[in-house]
């Protein structure tokens, strides 16, 4: 499996469960097929700015540390300047473009806000699928989309 695929699957992880170990991050991507060393998870812990605190529960588990607290409209539009190389409009959906490998990273970004122009998205390597309940709403995505990007 390539990095970028395993650290979106540990990322998926430790949004939905607390694990506090590495032992236990590789128990759980095992269970999800996917096979890796102590090292390996060592090194995505590193390059993904993992980090341990305290969970509500009192106790200790990873979670992404946060850089800046910019919101996520504000990390999307930024990452649209600099991965999307295309934008399509067809009838009620749009489609977005990316420097490969980087579409699930602006999917996830549109999935986490609450654009009422938008249904719902399916990203891939490097393609992502805006899908809007009208084509008057996809030109909104279209245009607010084509405002951000620098191709």
């Amino acid at each position: 499996m390539k990095k970028t695929n395993r650290q979106m699957v540990i990322k998926q992880i430790i949004n939905n469960h607390d694990v506090a170990t590495q032992e236990e991050l590789l128990q759980f991507l095992k269970a999800e097929g996917v096979e890796a060393t102590q090292a390996t998870i060592s090194r995505d812990i590193k390059e993904m700015n993992l980090v341990k605190t305290t969970s509500s529960k009192g106790t200790v588990k990873y979670i992404l540390f946060q850089h800046n607290k910019m919101s996520d409209k504000e990390k999307l539009e930024q990452t649209i300047g600099e991965v999307v190389i295309k934008l399509t409009r067809v009838q009620f959906m749009t489609i977005i473009m990316t420097i490969p490998g980087n579409a699930h990273v602006v999917a996830a970004l549109l999935d986490s806000i609450d654009f009422p122009e938008m249904v719902g998205t399916v990203g891939g390597n490097d393609t992502i699928l805006v899908i809007s309940p009208s084509e008057e709403e996809a030109i909104r995505m279209y245009d607010y989309f084509n405002k951000w990007t620098s191709f």
